[in-house]
Parts: C-alpha cells; sequence; structure tokens
C-alpha cells in the first residue's frame, strides 16, 4: 500500500495544479480540444469514406478547407486581439459589448472575403462542379464566417483563463458533426450535404457559446453587490491595468472602412487618476496594433498550411502522402508550445509588471509535456508511421526525427513570440513569425530536391533554430514592461 501512496498523491499533486493554476489549466484545455478534435474528426472522415463517394469525400473536404483557411487568414488578428484586451473589461457591460462588436466586425470581414474567393474559384475545372448553384454558394460563405465566431469564442474563453467552454464548443461541434453524416447521406445530398453538416454544427456551437457558455462565464456584467465590488471591480481601475490597455482608444462605429480596427474599443473609466500618461489616440493606432497581431499569427498559421503545397510542386504528390501523414503524426509536438504560449499571453496581459515567473513556469509545463512526448514518438515512430504501410514508415521516419529535435527552438520562439504580443512589440514577434516562414518556404524549395520530404524538415528546423536565436530580446529585461 505504501508503494502505491506515493504516485497517488503525486497525481493527485498534479491534478491539484491543474485546477489552481490559470496557465497549466487553460493549456491542459487546449491541448485537450485539440487531441479531441482530432480524434473525432478522424472517426467522421472514416464515417464520410465510407459513405460517400471519393468524389464527393475530395470537393467536400476541398470546400471545408477553403472555408477554414478563408476564415483563418481573416479572425487571427482579432483573436489575438480578444486575448489580449478583453479582460479589461471584465464585469462591466463592455466585456459583452466589445466581445459581440469584434465578432460581428470580423463575421463579416470573412463573408466579405469568402464573397470574393468563392466566384473566383467557382469558375475553375474541380471547384466548379461544386459551386454551380447559388445555394452552394451562399453555404460556403456562410460556413466560412461561423467557422470565424467559433474561434472568436474560443479567444474569449482562453482571455477568461476559462479555456473549458473552448473544449466544450469543439467538442460539441465534433460530435454533432459526425451524428449529422449518416442522415445526409441517407437523404442522398452528396457532398453539398457533407459541407452543409459542417456549417451546421459549427453554427450549433455558435449558439451553444453565446447562449449558454459564454453567459455562464458571469463576466459580461456589472456586479451587484458591494462584496462583489471588492473582488472584481465594475470600472476597472488604471492602476490594475497594463500600460498597452490604458490607451485604448474609444469606441468607434461599426463601418466596413474600419471593420478591422473593430479595436477601436471603449475605456473603462477608471476609479483613480491613471498612472500612465493617457494621450489621445486615434482608430489608426489600434488598426496598426490589429495588423501586427493579425501579422503575427498568420505568420505562425500558414507553414503548415504551405509547405504541402510545396511538396507536391517540387517532389510530387505520393511524396506528399508521406510528407503528410508524417506531419500529422509530428503535429502532437507543435500542440504542446502553441497552448502554452496562448495561455501565457493570456495571463501575462494581466499583469502590472515582472513576467520572469509566469514565463519561468510556462517553460517549465512546456519540458514537462514535451520531452515525454518527444521520447514516444522517437522510440516508437517507425511503428506508428508502420499503421499507414510500410512505406510511410521507411520515408517519413527521417522527417519524424527532424520534426522532433524542431519542437525545442519551436517552444522558444513561441514563448517569445507571446511575451512580444503582450508586451506590445508586435514588430518584434511579426517579424519573427513571417521571418520563420521565409526561410522555410525557401530553405524547403532549394532542399527537397536533393534530401526528399526530409528536406522540407531541415528547413523547418533550420529556421526555428534561427528564431529562437532571434528570440532572445524578449528574454532580456522580463521585469520591464514596454509601453504599447
Amino acid at each position: 500500500m505504501t508503494s502505491l501512496s506515493v504516485p497517488i498523491e503525486r497525481a493527485r499533486g498534479y491534478l491539484n495544479v491543474v485546477r489552481s493554476d490559470s496557465l497549466v489549466r487553460n493549456s491542459v484545455y487546449m491541448m485537450t480540444s485539440t487531441v479531441v478534435t482530432a480524434g473525432l474528426g478522424y472517426i467522421f472522415w472514416i464515417a464520410t469514406a465510407h459513405t460517400f463517394t471519393s468524389a464527393q469525400v475530395g470537393i467536400g473536404s476541398a470546400v471545408i478547407s477553403l472555408c477554414s483557411t478563408v476564415a483563418l487568414l481573416t479572425y487571427l488578428g482579432s483573436w489575438a486581439t480578444l486575448i489580449e484586451r478583453l479582460h479589461a473589461y471584465e464585469r462591466t457591460r463592455m466585456w459583452t459589448s466589445v466581445l459581440a462588436r469584434m465578432c460581428v466586425a470580423t463575421a463579416l470581414v470573412t463573408a466579405a472575403v469568402a464573397a470574393v474567393a468563392v466566384p473566383v474559384l467557382a469558375h475553375s475545372k474541380n471547384y466548379g462542379t461544386f459551386f454551380d448553384a447559388a445555394s452552394a454558394v451562399a453555404l460556403a460563405i456562410v460556413g466560412s464566417a461561423v467557422w470565424t465566431l467559433v474561434n472568436l469564442f474560443s479567444a474569449a474563453f482562453i482571455a477568461a483563463r476559462r479555456a473549458g467552454g473552448l473544449l466544450t464548443i469543439q467538442t460539441l461541434i465534433s460530435v454533432v458533426k459526425l451524428l449529422l453524416i449518416f442522415p445526409v447521406a441517407a437523404f442522398g445530398a452528396g457532398a453539398l450535404g457533407l459541407v452543409a453538416a459542417w456549417v451546421a454544427s459549427a453554427l450549433l456551437g455558435v449558439v451553444a457559446g453565446a447562449v449558454w457558455l459564454l453567459p455562464r462565464l458571469g463576466l459580461g456584467h456589472r456586479p451587484a453587490g458591494p462584496a462583489n465590488h471588492r473582488i472584481a471591480p465594475g470600472p476597472l481601475s488604471a492602476g490594475s491595468l497594463p500600460p498597452s490597455l490604458l490607451r485604448t482608444p474609444s469606441a468607434a462605429g461599426l463601418n466596413l472602412t474600419t471593420t478591422l480596427p473593430m479595436l477601436a474599443l471603449s475605456e473603462p473609466r477608471p476609479h483613480r487618476g491613471p498612472r500612465h500618461k493617457q494621450g489621445a489616440r486615434t482608430s489608426t493606432f489600434s488598426f496598426r496594433r490589429l495588423i501586427g497581431q493579425h501579422l503575427t499569427s498568420v505568420g505562425g498559421a500558414v507553414t503548415p498550411l504551405l509547405l504541402p503545397i510545396e511538396v507536391v510542386l517540387r517532389l510530387g504528390v505520393t511524396p506528399n502522402a508521406y510528407f503528410y501523414i508524417t506531419w500529422m503524426v509530428g503535429s502532437i509536438f507543435f500542440m504542446v508550445s502553441p497552448a502554452i504560449s496562448a495561455s501565457l499571453f493570456a495571463e501575462s496581459v494581466r499583469l502590472a509588471a515582472d513576467l520572469r515567473r509566469v514565463v519561468a513556469k510556462s517553460f517549465r509545463v512546456t519540458a514537462l509535456l514535451l520531452i515525454p512526448a518527444m521520447l514516444v514518438i522517437v522510440a516508437g515512430g517507425k511503428l506508428i508511421l508502420g499503421i499507414f504501410g510500410a512505406a510511410y514508415a521507411d520515408e517519413g521516419y527521417g522527417l519524424l526525427i527532424l520534426l522532433a529535435i524542431s519542437a525545442v527552438p519551436d517552444a522558444v520562439s513561441n514563448i517569445a513570440v507571446a511575451i512580444f504580443q503582450s508586451t506590445g512589440r508586435l514588430n518584434y514577434s511579426s517579424s519573427l513569425n513571417i521571418g520563420i516562414l521565409i526561410v522555410t518556404i525557401a530553405a524547403a524549395w532549394f532542399l527537397m530536391p536533393v534530401y526528399g520530404i526530409a528536406g522540407a524538415g531541415m528547413a523547418w528546423l533550420g529556421a526555428q533554430l534561427l528564431g529562437a536565436i532571434a528570440s532572445f530580446p524578449a528574454f532580456a529585461n522580463l521585469g520591464r514592461r514596454v509601453a504599447a
């Protein structure tokens, strides 16, 4: 019994840390959401492959990817800005107002971009078979906008340090999407029905978030009693906010000429005189800040979207199959540090001064979760890839090792980006992520003809090492806030 009590007590200690520490809790919820979504998504596509024709699966998945990509390229700046600023309005009516306005404006931008992209693709040979009806075009536009809302709701949960809501929404969407496949197939709806199932499940997630999960946070209203006032005052005091938030510009209208500046957010009125000078700010400032956050997020997100295209162009479709599956297996490495860096971002914007403690904790948690995953994948990588076929194990294992090694400098640069974002150094953060993207794509172009898909891994590893070196300024003077 004594031998069992030690690991049991240790396990209880870990659980207590997860429950009580917001950075760890947020990170675990986000990683769990990724695992659950990936697992249910795998089942979804298996079920789809058995209930639809290969042609229907091909065009349906392509349209869903199109909608997801359009959303990704339009919501990322707003996503990061919500994490940075939304906490300043907690326990006031402005919390709901700011979130709603940001969601509406960004969804409109996404819909506008989709409305331009879809008709262009409709003239292509492959997409034209799907977009030959106005209803299909409308479905893709709505799907892109709805997926934007799902992700902005997720940002609200991360900002509130309650990422369990993110897990709930993503799980609900994945389960409903899976359940809808069979009635859609029974009615013979084809690829249009497949896309409709995805859109309907995402729309249900948005409704659940807006009606149930977000109101449960209780952050969008002014506290009623004086007892609550002590814990979470209605209007926030200037001293409780970091300098970047003391300069938030006043509200601007929902004008599509300044759509993205939806970031013209209203300032909470402080109880006391501000500790920092609050000069007049224009919506141009907000727009520049949003662009900085957007470029930072896009630079970090699009590399996995571009590399498979580059592999096909340089090596062909068969090598890309080996590359894609290996990257999918290796993506477990790139699940840990992004989740922790997002949590670090949400934590650090609430801190008034020293970042050292939360940054050190982020590195400890990253190492605790990342090192075991690296050991398991490296040791059992051939067996895991072998599930897909012997050729996948032979061709992909070298790439998998490179991806495992690259996870270390990738974690360093991800944490550095979170520090740059939270301290307002968006030129650094966007330059760092875009630099990693450019180096990876350029180096892979020249290395792949010589080294095959391992050349893409070499390019990725080299870019991450350079990114880690370029990240050093983030860790200097952590005790000093940089004015935004």
